[in-house]
């Protein structure tokens, strides 16, 4: 099982890998505090999608298990788990663990 900082370290990875792609050098600077969508955020909705769709496959091939981050729970969520890179992070390791 992937520990919390492990994810982290995941999704920053993944971050700033987009940011080398969208030529966006906040991104490659990400911490637990980026905003991944909405105003202040440098990713519009299809770098949202990308992005999780690539932490999907990364969680994959870590856990060998098939993970979806976007489900119906997460959507509903009061906080949504896309707010920030350490809130997508706490969502990662929550539903790794169920």
């Amino acid at each position: 099982m992937l520990t919390r900082p492990e994810v982290l370290q995941l999704v920053l990875r993944r971050l700033a890998a987009l940011g080398r792609e969208l030529g966006k050098p906040e991104l490659e600077h990400a911490d637990e505090q980026t905003r991944l969508f909405g105003e202040a955020s440098s990713l519009d909705s299809i770098g949202l999608v990308t992005l999780i769709a690539d932490l999907e496959e990364d969680l994959r091939r870590a856990t060998g298990r098939d993970v979806v981050l976007a489900d119906e729970k997460a959507m509903s969520r009061l906080t949504s788990p896309f707010r920030r890179a350490g809130l997508l992070a706490d969502h990662i390791v929550a539903t790794l663990a169920a």
